[in-house]
């Protein structure tokens, strides 16, 4: 996959590239393909290893050997369509007040070959943030970022899962715009082996801490600046105390008591907190022990509407 990954982006129809491969301490024989590439390409692809870090730790050394004007992330399981470069190039050269072009990009089932457009990439994506801070509208392949854009935002987060989430939230809260490019750009391919993101692994304890960490960070950031529209707030704060009780259901003590801190913190800055037992419960019998009485109590009740 990596081959064909690598393929896709010397097929662009946009000549001056350079590729850049991240080992990311890899255990199989991505070492030996990556070097046979940069063999096979030189001048044009390099490749570079460190100890696995996971994907922000990853794109930020890309990042710091990456010389070019525009800079495209593309996961190794994953594809860029040939004429995305020159299209995007083009959008960004002729609305030099966008930071990142983006295209549409198409979600592949490789065992049925069923594809479907994904996320939001067949639309116009008008403000990333608020829009994107319950679910992203792209993914990660999708936009061609300027350089000066990507120093304006600052290093990955070096987390194991939503370190794209929080990446792109930053530039939202930035004020970046984005300009859309209504062809194909990127191809997202679903296999069956780990996929390169690492989700597919499910809420392991891993994915759960990281998965708060980052949204504490777009909390500490939101705040700092400002942006506490009870809009997007309210929603956002249920999602807090989702991750909350996800931690808890995980012995992340610590985690779970500071995602319920943010989700309280949300509430209390528009008046509202509806929160203050839950904290109280806690306290007095430990996170997995309400977390199981609270999913518990809301099973029933949901059993007992339906009859």
């Amino acid at each position: 996959m990596l081959r064909e990954a690598v393929a896709s982006v010397l097929a662009q129809t946009y000549e001056r590239i350079e590729v850049i491969i991240v080992d990311d301490g890899s255990e199989d024989d991505t070492p030996k393909v990556a070097e046979e590439l940069a063999a096979l390409h030189p001048g044009v692809v390099r490749w570079v290893h460190q100890a696995n870090a996971g994907p922000g730790a990853a794109r930020n050394l890309g990042f710091a050997h990456a010389r070019g004007e525009y800079i495209q992330y593309l996961d190794s399981d994953d594809l860029l369509e040939p004429s995305k470069f020159e299209l995007q190039v083009a959008a960004l050269q002729e609305h030099p007040e966008t930071g990142l072009a983006y295209g549409i990009t198409r979600r592949v089932d490789m065992a049925t070959g069923e594809s479907r457009v994904w996320a939001r990439t067949s639309e116009e994506i008008e403000h990333i943030f608020p829009s994107f801070l319950m679910k992203r509208g792209w993914d990660t392949n999708a936009p061609l970022w300027r350089r000066t854009t990507c120093d304006a935002i600052g290093p990955w987060l070096e987390l194991r899962c939503l370190e794209d989430w929080e990446h792109d939230l930053r530039a939202g809260m930035l004020g970046i715009s984005a300009i859309h490019v209504p062809q194909p750009g990127a191809i997202v391919r679903d296999h069956e082996a780990m996929r390169a993101s690492g989700m597919s692994s499910g809420f392991t304890v891993e994915i759960v801490r990281d998965m708060a960490r980052a949204h504490e960070a777009v909390w500490t950031r939101m705040r700092a600046l400002g942006l506490l529209d009870w809009s997007y707030l309210e929603e956002f704060s249920r999602k807090l105390f989702w991750i909350a009780r996800l931690c808890g259901e995980r012995g992340l003590v610590e985690e779970a008591e500071i995602a319920l801190g943010i989700a309280k913190e949300m509430r209390i800055c528009h008046g509202t907190c509806a929160l203050q037992l839950y904290g109280v419960a806690t306290g007095l019998f430990g996170w997995p022990r309400t977390v199981w009485w609270l999913e518990t109590t809301r099973s029933l009740i949901q059993h007992s509407k339906k009859q």
